[in-house]
């Protein structure tokens, strides 16, 4: 008994370690619950380096504390008629590397080990005395028969029972000793001392079997702690206490030996939304999913953990700059073109990566940490869904104001309307020139030297998503007052494209509300409307979208699907849009010249099929421009169509 609460109480501090240190009441609970499933193991404790408690299960009887904190080793404290307790205490020691290339820190002194809390178990000691007592009391029986049987033959068979007896008698001992592997032989004259061997033997394999198996469940839970100490319970992948002391290795590492590696910083994009629309059941299924999909592409020598809630991190060892970049993006890649696909709503994700490299001159953990979380930052900055390289300066220095991009807060108190502008681009009617002018409407941003730029940054970073419906709806406002003012009888007919964010989309009423007193207001009519939005929204918001649609047409304006792909043509028979809007440049970039064009030729045949009209998009190249009739599109638009140009008034 003594000798097996010492060892659990041994086994329970050092696993303890990092549960004493972060506080963890989800770790501190998940040691105890696993210390309690071990037979006879009644309570148990966990208490911090003033010997307050931190967790505790079942209820110990230990009356005083500082009889804990006392202990300096694993010891037994008390055994009473039911009960045994034992403590031990949690130390803390740093981590010391016997440098074989430097002799001479051989035999330095060790910083002294530090007591940071203390763990206790109690065991009851009634059970195992029943079973001691029953053990005891077969054996005598066992005992009392042979002396029996010897007895009742000693007359006639004295010489050939002494043996077999002194035999029994000696495994009993020696049982009772503790060696649980002793056996008789098999070999009485006798068939009653034979018949008293086997059972003998029977009797102490059983004994030995129940040993051996409960020594296997100590192995096994002591397996489990040991993993549940260093590995993400959602994902299984290394926790944020398996990367810490990995990417001390490779620091040492690269020392040392002068091995050079990259720590990669992978903070995903649009992860909010899944759990904020599904639930977080949906964000921990994508969270596994995500952690398959990138383990699945990394190296067997390269290290991928979860440090945080939708945070990873890549060590990769031995790796070229340009192969790290390389691996880096292919795994943005294979994150953005990821779908993820909860209760019939799909969603795509991104993925911004930091990355920073692991050498000689790196001086610490903690400054590799800041760098990657820095180029992450960039990343997120710089429109997400990117790798970002962390560059120092020439001396070794930090570059923030290289790597930051914008240090603006998010916009979580208003709308900057003063840097905001309003342009417009015509989309174009192939093959006819008397239809009424067909313009959409694009907000851009002026920077501090009335530099135009996209607002792609600017919407990343309001906060929260009904500013961003405050927003779409000024933009309304300001084209229908500016349009309203225009002169010449072609106003009426005008038809002008206005494109929306998800929040206006999932509040469709509100909108809608707000729209209709506006055209009233100003005088344009709802069928000269035009309300686009991608088709990424649709396949996220599906329920929210179809609400929208049918608010649209009461009110009597039109709906263009942005950015169909072959993934998406399901929507064009669910939702019906009046246009869809089919990105060239998109095509060609994700699947090739030839491919994308044949894609988008057979896209505009099945929205022909349905008598939907479409509209080719982002037209920048020549050669593709004069192909657009021939593939199927009825409309375009582009540099190439037409330039982008101010909104007048």
């Amino acid at each position: 008994m003594s000798e097996r609460g010492v060892a659990i109480v041994s086994f329970l501090a050092p696993a303890s370690e990092y549960a004493v240190i972060s506080g963890n009441q989800m770790t501190l609970s998940s040691l105890l619950q696993a210390v309690l499933e071990q037979p006879d193991v009644v309570a148990a404790a966990i208490y911090d380096r003033e010997g307050s408690l931190l967790a505790v299960s079942g209820r110990p009887r230990i009356v005083n504390r500082d009889e804990v904190t006392n202990t300096k080793s694993a010891t037994k404290l008390f055994v009473s008629e039911d009960r045994a307790g034992f403590a031990a205490p949690v130390e803390s020691a740093p981590m010391f590397v016997d440098d074989w290339l430097e002799p001479h820190l051989r035999g330095a002194p060790r910083a002294p080990v530090e007591s940071i809390g203390w763990v206790y178990v109690e065991l009851d000691t009634m059970t195992l005395s029943n079973n001691k007592r029953d053990i005891v009391l077969s054996t005598v029986i066992v005992l009392f028969i042979g002396l029996g049987l010897a007895g009742v033959l000693a007359s006639r068979l004295a010489g050939a029972v002494n043996a077999p007896l002194a035999g029994l008698v000696g495994a009993v001992r020696r049982i009772a000793g503790g060696d649980l592997d002793v056996r008789v032989g098999e070999d009485a004259s006798s068939d009653e001392l034979r018949a008293l061997q086997l059972g003998f033997n029977s009797m102490a394999n059983s004994i030995s079997q129940a040993q051996k198996t409960l020594q296997m469940r100590i192995d096994e839970a002591t397996e489990q702690l040991a993993h549940q100490a260093t590995h993400d319970p959602l994902t299984g992948l290394p926790n944020r206490r398996a990367f810490e002391q990995a990417l001390e290795e490779a620091i040492a590492q690269s020392r040392r030996a002068g091995d050079r590696g990259t720590l990669c910083f992978i903070d995903l994009d649009r992860f909010k939304i899944v759990n904020d629309t599904c639930g977080h059941a949906a964000g921990d299924e994508l969270l596994q999913q995500i952690a398959r999909l990138i383990r699945q592409r990394v190296r067997a020598e390269d290290l991928i953990c979860r440090i945080g809630g939708d945070e990873f991190a890549l060590i990769l060892h031995d790796c070229r700059p340009e192969d790290a970049l390389r691996l880096a993006e292919s795994l943005r890649e294979a994150v953005a073109t990821f779908r993820f696909t909860w209760e019939g709503r799909r969603f795509s994700v991104g993925a911004s990566i930091g990355l920073v490299r692991i050498d000689g001159r790196t001086s610490s953990a903690a400054d590799l940490l800041v760098a990657a979380d820095l180029a992450c930052y960039s990343a997120k900055k710089g429109g997400r869904n990117r790798v970002v390289e962390y560059q120092p300066d020439a001396s070794g220095g930090r570059r923030k104001t290289d790597i930051i991009l914008n240090n603006d807060p998010p916009l979580s108190g208003g709308i900057p309307y003063g840097r905001l502008s309003l342009h417009q681009q015509k989309i174009v009617t192939l093959g006819r020139a008397d239809v009424p002018e067909w313009i959409e409407i694009l907000l851009r941003t002026r920077g501090a030297d009335d530099e135009i730029a996209s607002p792609k940054e600017l919407l990343a970073s309001i906060e929260p998503s009904d500013k961003l419906l405050e927003l779409d709806l000024w933009v309304a406002e300001q084209v229908c007052f500016a349009l309203s003012r225009r002169a010449g009888s072609s106003m009426p007919t005008l038809r002008f494209s206005l494109n929306l964010s998800a929040a206006s989309i999932t509040q469709a009423s509100r909108y809608w509300t707000r729209m209709e007193s506006l055209l009233q207001t100003t005088g344009m009519p709802a069928d000269r409307l035009v309300v686009e939005f991608r088709t990424s929204i649709a396949e996220q918001a599906p329920d929210e979208c179809a609400q929208f649609v049918r608010e649209a047409r009461r009110v009597g304006a039109s709906i263009a699907l942005e950015k169909l792909d072959g993934a998406s043509i399901g929507l064009l028979r669910s939702l019906r849009p009046d246009y869809v809007k089919i990105s060239l440049k998109t095509l060609v970039e994700s699947y090739g010249l030839e491919a994308g064009c044949n894609l988008a030729q057979a896209l505009c045949g099945m929205a022909d099929a349905l008598d939907i009209p479409t509209v080719a998009s982002e037209v920048e190249d020549e050669l593709l421009r004069d192909a657009l009739h021939n593939y199927g599109f009825q409309h375009a638009q582009g540099r190439l169509i037409s330039p982008t140009e101010p909104l007048p008034d």
